[in-house]
C-alpha cells in the first residue's frame, strides 16, 4: 500500500475516533496523539491564541497540551518562533535543522529542558478561516520531516478544526439546554407561588378549575381590561397542562408592526427579500407548547385569515419558503382588552376566527372589582420586588392599606405593582410604608355647566336632587350602553363597575 493510502486509511480511522470525544481535553489529547502517530514525531504541542475562548484573539499563543512536559505550560508571543511564525503567515513550515533556522525561539527549550532538532508546525483554521492555533509537532525519529508528514498533519488540522466546531456547537447546545431549563425551573417556581384564592367570585372559579382548562388542549380566550393579569392565567393554565415542559411563546400582537406581522408569527427565509436572513417564527417556536397571543384584537384581518388557516391545517409555511408546510403541534391562548363581538360588527376582526379561540372564555375582573384581594396582592408584589431587586422586605401601614382600597385602580394590577414599587422608592429605608407614600391622581371633576347648555337642566327643575341624581345616572347608563352597541359587560367596562353593579343600576332607573 502507498504512504498516501495509508494516509487515508489512518485520516478515516481517525475520524470517528475524534467524533466520539465529548470532552474538550480528552478531545484535543487524543489529536496530538494521532499527529504525533501520523509524522513519527517524539513530541507536539497544540497551541490557541487563548485558553479561555477560542474566538477571541491575543498577542500570544498558549499550549492547550503539550507531551513530555507535565503540567508545564508554554507561552510564546506571535512573533516568537517557528509557531508564531505560522500562526502570523498562516502557511506551514518545517525545519531539520533548527540551529540554522532563524525563526526558531530557544526560548522554549530552555524552559523545558528539551533538546529540539526538528520541527514542523501547521496552522489550525477555524471555521470561518481564522487562525486560532498552531500544530507543532517536534524530533521525527526515523529520518526528516518532509512535504508527506506536512501534508498529513495539514489533513488532520483540517479535521480537528471540523472536530473543534462540532464540540463547540455540542458545548453551546449543552449550555444553552441547561440555560432554558434554568429559567423554566425559575418560572415554574413564580408561578407555582401565585397565590389562587380570590374574595371575587368570577375569578375564585376561574381558579378552581385552572387544572381541569389545563389538562385540557381546547383553546382559550382570556377578556378583561388591560393590566389585570391575563397572561398570568394564561401562564397558569400553560403550568397546569401536559405541555408545562414545552416553551410558552407569549406575542403581544400590538407591539408587532403590520408590515412584519406575518414575518414574526411565520417565520421567513433566507432571501425572501433583500438582506432576510432566515429565522423560524412564533409559532414554530411554540411546537408542542403553548401560543399566547395578547391583545389578539390588534391583530390585522389578512393575517386574522392566515393564523385561521394555521388553526385548521396545524400546519405552517415560512414566509418566501417554497417548501411544503411544516407541521406544528401547539395550545393556542388568547387575550384582549377590547369587544370582539363589536370588533365583528365593525368588519375588524373575523366571525370564524373568534369561534376558533372562543372556546374557553375566561373573564378577567377588574381591580376594582375585587378589593378584597388588595391586600394579599399588595403583599406578594411586596415580597417579589424583595426577592427580584434584593429590596428590605417592607409592609404597609394600615392607613396606606385603605387608601389603596379606596383607590378606583384605573390600570389594575400593573398600576397596583408601579405605586407599590413608587413607594417603596418613597419610603427610603423605612420598613413601614405610609400612607404618604402612594400618590394617586384625583378622579377628573364635572366641570362647570356652561350657559349655553342651561336648557338642557330644565327637565331636572321640578326634581329633588335624589330624582334628579338617579335620572341623570339613568340616561348616562343608557348612553354607555348605546355606545357599546347594546352590550352590556362592555359598558359596564366603560363605565367603570361591575357586571352586577351595571344590573342594579338598570333596576333601580326611573320609568
Amino acid at each position: 500500500m502507498s504512504k498516501s493510502h495509508e494516509l487515508l486509511k489512518f485520516i478515516g480511522d481517525s475520524a470517528q475516533i475524534f467524533f466520539e470525544q465529548q470532552a474538550g481535553e480528552s478531545l484535543i489529547s487524543r489529536i496530538l496523539d494521532l499527529c504525533i502517530q501520523a509524522t513519527g514525531a517524539d513530541r507536539g504541542t497544540i497551541f490557541f491564541d487563548s485558553q479561555i475562548n477560542l474566538e477571541q484573539h491575543f498577542k500570544y499563543l498558549n499550549s492547550y497540551i503539550a507531551t513530555g512536559i507535565r503540567n508545564q505550560t508554554i507561552v510564546i508571543n506571535t512573533d516568537q518562533g517557528i509557531a508564531g511564525k505560522v500562526f502570523r503567515t498562516r502557511k506551514s513550515h518545517f525545519s531539520n535543522c533548527v540551529a540554522q533556522d532563524s525563526d526558531f525561539y530557544l526560548g522554549v527549550d530552555s524552559k523545558t529542558g528539551y533538546q529540539t532538532e526538528k520541527a514542523l508546525a501547521v496552522p489550525l483554521h477555524w471555521k470561518d478561516g481564522k487562525v486560532i492555533g498552531v500544530i507543532e509537532v517536534l524530533n521525527k525519529a526515523d529520518g526528516d520531516f518532509d512535504e508527506a508528514d506536512q501534508h498529513a498533519l495539514e489533513a488532520l488540522s483540517m479535521l480537528a478544526a471540523v472536530a473543534f466546531e462540532n464540540y463547540e456547537v455540542h458545548q453551546k447546545n449543552e449550555e444553552s439546554e441547561s440555560a432554558i431549563e434554568h429559567r423554566k425551573n425559575i418560572w415554574r417556581k413564580s408561578i407555582s407561588s401565585v397565590s389562587l384564592h380570590s374574595k371575587a367570585p368570577e375569578l375564585q372559579k376561574i381558579y378552581d378549575h385552572i387544572g381541569d382548562f389545563g389538562k385540557s388542549d381546547s383553546n382559550i380566550l382570556i377578556t378583561g381590561e388591560s393590566g389585570v393579569g391575563k397572561e398570568v392565567i394564561a401562564r397558569l393554565a400553560h403550568h397546569h397542562s401536559s405541555r408545562r415542559d414545552g416553551p410558552f411563546i407569549a406575542i403581544n400582537c400590538a407591539a408587532i408592526p403590520e408590515s412584519l406581522f406575518e414575518a414574526e408569527l411565520f417565520g421567513v427565509v433566507k432571501g425572501a427579500a433583500t438582506g432576510t436572513v432566515a429565522r423560524q417564527g412564533q409559532i414554530e417556536l411554540a411546537h408542542r407548547g403553548t401560543l399566547f397571543l395578547d391583545e389578539i384584537g390588534e391583530m390585522p384581518v389578512e393575517m386574522q385569515a392566515k393564523l385561521l388557516r394555521v388553526l385548521q391545517e396545524r400546519k405552517v409555511q415560512r414566509l418566501g419558503s417554497t417548501d411544503s408546510p411544516k407541521a406544528v403541534d401547539f395550545r393556542l391562548i388568547c387575550a384582549t382588552n377590547k369587544h370582539i363581538e363589536t370588533q365583528i360588527q365593525q368588519e375588524k376582526f373575523r366571525e370564524d376566527l373568534f369561534y376558533r379561540i372562543n372556546v374557553v372564555n375566561l373573564q378577567i375582573p377588574s381591580l376594582r372589582e375585587r378589593k378584597g384581594d388588595i391586600p394579599e396582592l399588595a403583599q406578594a408584589i411586596l415580597e417579589q420586588l424583595h426577592n427580584k431587586r434584593g429590596w428590605k422586605l417592607k409592609s404597609i401601614s394600615p392607613e396606606a392599606l385603605e387608601r389603596l382600597i379606596d383607590y378606583h385602580w384605573p390600570g389594575n394590577i400593573r398600576e397596583l405593582e408601579n405605586k407599590i414599587e413608587s413607594a417603596c422608592l418613597s419610603a427610603g429605608d423605612r420598613a413601614v410604608l405610609m400612607r404618604d407614600d402612594f400618590q394617586f391622581r384625583l378622579r377628573p371633576q364635572l366641570a362647570v355647566v356652561p350657559d349655553s347648555q342651561e336648557d338642557s337642566l330644565k327637565r331636572y327643575e321640578n326634581l329633588s336632587l335624589r330624582e334628579a341624581r338617579e335620572a341623570f345616572e339613568s340616561e348616562f347608563v343608557q348612553r354607555a350602553i348605546q355606545g357599546s352597541l347594546g352590550n352590556k359587560s362592555e359598558a359596564a367596562r366603560r363605565l367603570g363597575v361591575s357586571r352586577e353593579g351595571l344590573r342594579k343600576i338598570l333596576i333601580k332607573k326611573p320609568a
